[in-house]
C-alpha cells in the first residue's frame, strides 16, 4: 500500500512539473473553494445564532422566550444546539432540551431570511415534554408537574392540570376558561411542513380528567398542516390514569378540513401493552397484565375504536382464569367488552360488560359452566361440576366492588356420598361473602340453609334443614354444627378407611390368586414327579419279568 502511495505522489509531481501553469489554476480553484466553504460554515454558524435570536424575538407561535447555550450550523441548513430553554411570559419553564437540532433552507441561513414556519426538520433529545389538551384535543404546552420525577406507580391518576381550577366544570365552562387563558402555544394557521423526531424523551399528558407520564418516547412525526400528519409513536412504561408496560401508535390524522373549520379525522392503530387492571380500579390486588389492540377512527375530538383485549391469566378471589380474550369497543371514555371467553377450573367462561375510564365505574356479566369443584376448592374428595352466573359492579371507588350471582351443579360426590345437585345464591361486598337459599340434593334427603356468611374469614351459619324424601324434617342450629362436623369427619375417615380396606382386600385377593397359581404349579410338579416314579417302577418291573430262573 505504501509503495502504491509513493507511486501516486511521484506521478503527481511529474504532472505538475510537465504542466505547472495548469496545476496552479487547479490549486487556486481548490483553495478558493476551501476558503469559501470555511467562510460559509463560519457565516452559517454566526448567522444561525443571529437569526435564532432575531426570530425568537419576532415569533408569536411560542409564548415567552427561547434561549440556547450553544448553536452550530452548516451551510447545508443543519443547525444543532445544546441546552434549549423555553420560558413563558409568567416565568414558568415550559420546555428544557439538553440537545437537539433542526434543519432549514440553506439559503435562509446564508441570507438571514429565516422564519419559524420554514423549519423542515426538528429533533429533540432527552427532553421532558408536557402537553395539555382541551376537549377538542387542541394542543398546548405547559410546565411539568412534580409527577414527572416520581416512580410511575406513584403518579397521580387524576391531578388538577396546571392551568385548570380545582372544581369540575362542564364542557362549556372549560371552553370559556380556555378562551380566557393565555396559551403557551398559538398556531394561527401558518403552513408547516416538517418532520419532528423525539429521541429518548419523557412525555406528560393532561386531557380532561386524565393524566399520563410516559417514558422512553421515540417518535417520528411527518407534518404537512395543509394535508395530514403521519405518526409513528413508541413509548415505554407509563403511569397515571393507567399503568402499563408500553404503547405504540401508528397512523395518520387528516388535516385537510381544518381550513374549513372542520375537526381533524384520524386513522390509527393503537397497541397498549401490559396494562395493570388495579390501576384502572379493578380491585386492589389484580395485577395480571392486560393488552389492547384497537383500530381508532372518527374525529380527533371524538375518536372511536374497535379491537381485541387479551390476558394470559386473570386471578380474582376464588377464581383463576386463563386465555382470556374478547372484543372491545371504545367511545367517549366508555370501553364495552363483548364476547369475552376464558378457561376456568377445567370449565369455560363467557362474559361481557362496560367500563368508563373517567368515573372508573363498571359492570360485568359472566356465565361459567363445567367448573371442577375439586380444583377450585383444592379438595379431591369433593367432585361436582358447577355452573355459575355472576355480576360484578362498581360505582368507581376502589373498594366499592359488589359481586353476586347464582350457582347450580350436575351430579357428583363428596367422598362416597353421591350428590344429585347443588343450588344457591351468593353475594360478596367488602370481604363479606354470603350464601342464600343453598340446597344440596342427595339421593334420599335435601340439605338446605338460608343463612351462611363468611366475614373476614369467620364463618357464621344459620339453621340447617335436612328433609327426607318421605317428608321427615330435621333442623340443626349452629351449636349442633360441631357434632355434624365430627360426624362428617367420621364419615370421611370411614370412607378413607373403607378405601384402604378395599385396597388391602384387593391386594389380598391378588396374593390369594398368586398363591393358588403357585399351589397349582406345585401340584402339577408333584403329579409330574409321581408319573416319573411310576414310569421307573414299570421299567424295573418289566426288567424283573424278563429274568429267567434255573430250576
Amino acid at each position: 500500500m505504501i509503495q502504491k502511495l509513493r507511486s501516486i505522489v511521484r506521478w503527481i509531481i511529474r504532472k505538475v512539473q510537465q504542466n505547472k501553469r495548469g496545476f496552479k489554476v487547479v490549486l487556486g480553484i481548490v483553495s478558493v473553494a476551501i476558503v469559501v466553504i470555511v467562510a460559509l460554515a463560519m457565516l452559517a454558524s454566526r448567522g444561525a445564532g443571529l437569526i435564532f435570536n432575531e426570530v425568537m424575538a419576532r415569533q408569536t407561535m411560542l409564548n415567552g422566550t427561547v434561549t440556547v447555550e450553544s448553536i452550530h450550523a452548516t451551510p447545508w441548513g443543519r443547525v444543532s444546539f445544546t441546552e434549549l430553554n423555553w420560558t413563558n411570559a409568567q416565568g414558568e419553564t415550559i420546555l428544557e432540551v439538553p440537545s437537539g437540532s433542526f434543519r432549514v433552507n440553506p439559503w435562509d441561513v446564508i441570507t438571514k431570511n429565516f422564519k419559524a414556519a420554514a423549519l423542515r426538520e426538528l429533533t429533540l433529545e432527552d427532553a421532558i415534554i408536557v402537553v395539555d389538551m382541551d376537549d377538542n384535543m387542541r394542543l398546548d404546552f405547559t410546565k411539568p408537574s412534580p409527577d414527572v420525577k416520581k416512580p410511575l406507580n406513584e403518579v397521580s391518576q387524576q391531578p388538577v392540570p396546571p392551568k385548570a381550577l380545582t372544581e369540575r366544570k362542564t364542557t362549556e365552562q372549560r371552553e370559556a376558561d380556555i378562551e380566557k387563558r393565555v396559551r403557551n402555544f398559538n398556531w394561527n394557521g401558518q403552513h408547516m411542513d416538517l418532520k419532528i423526531y423525539l429521541e429518548n424523551c419523557q412525555l406528560e399528558v393532561f386531557q380532561k380528567n386524565r393524566h399520563y407520564v410516559m417514558t422512553d418516547i421515540n417518535t417520528e412525526i411527518d407534518l404537512d398542516s395543509d394535508k395530514e400528519l403521519k405518526l409513528d409513536f413508541s413509548a415505554g412504561k407509563f403511569g397515571g390514569t393507567a399503568i402499563g408496560e408500553g404503547m405504540k401508535i401508528k397512523g395518520t390524522i387528516d388535516l385537510r378540513g381544518v381550513k374549513h373549520q372542520e375537526l381533524p379525522t384520524l386513522n390509527m392503530q393503537v397497541h397498549i401493552l401490559g396494562v395493570d387492571p388495579s390501576s384502572l380500579g379493578f380491585g386492589d390486588n389484580i395485577h395480571d397484565p392486560m393488552t389492547l389492540h384497537v383500530d381508532a377512527t372518527g374525529t380527533l375530538a371524538h375518536p372511536v375504536a374497535d379491537g381485541r383485549v387479551s390476558m394470559p391469566e386473570l386471578h380474582i378471589p376464588a377464581l383463576t382464569f386463563t386465555q382470556v380474550i374478547g372484543d372491545v369497543h371504545y367511545d367517549a371514555g366508555d370501553l364495552e367488552f363483548k364476547s369475552v371467553s376464558a378457561n376456568v377450573y377445567n370449565g369455560t367462561l363467557e362474559a361481557h360488560g362496560q367500563y368508563n375510564i373517567d368515573t372508573r365505574a363498571y359492570t360485568f356479566y359472566g356465565e361459567a359452566s363445567g367448573l371442577d369443584s375439586s380444583i377450585a376448592l383444592k379438595e379431591d374428595d369433593f367432585v361436582v361440576p358447577v355452573n355459575v352466573t355472576m355480576t360484578f359492579e362498581s360505582k368507581g371507588a376502589r373498594r366499592d366492588l359488589r359481586v353476586w350471582g347464582e350457582f347450580n351443579s350436575d351430579e357428583g360426590r363428596y367422598i362416597l356420598i353421591p350428590i344429585k345437585s347443588i343450588t344457591g345464591k351468593f353475594s360478596n361486598y367488602q370481604r363479606h361473602l354470603a350464601f342464600e337459599d343453598v340446597k344440596i340434593h342427595l339421593k334420599y334427603t335435601t340439605i338446605s340453609t338460608d343463612a351462611l356468611r363468611i366475614d373476614d374469614g369467620e364463618l357464621t351459619m344459620g339453621a340447617l334443614n335436612i328433609t327426607s324424601n318421605g317428608g321427615s324434617n330435621f333442623i340443626f342450629h349452629e351449636s349442633d354444627f360441631d357434632t355434624i362436623g365430627d360426624e362428617f369427619d367420621n364419615i370421611s375417615n370411614q370412607g378413607k378407611a373403607a378405601q384402604e380396606n378395599s385396597k388391602r382386600m384387593s391386594n389380598d385377593m391378588k396374593g390369594l390368586s398368586e398363591g393358588i397359581k403357585r399351589n397349582k404349579d406345585d401340584l402339577d410338579a408333584t403329579k409330574s414327579g409321581i408319573d416319573d416314579v411310576k414310569d421307573r417302577f414299570d421299567a424295573i418291573s418289566e426288567r424283573i419279568g424278563n429274568i429267567k430262573f434255573n430250576k
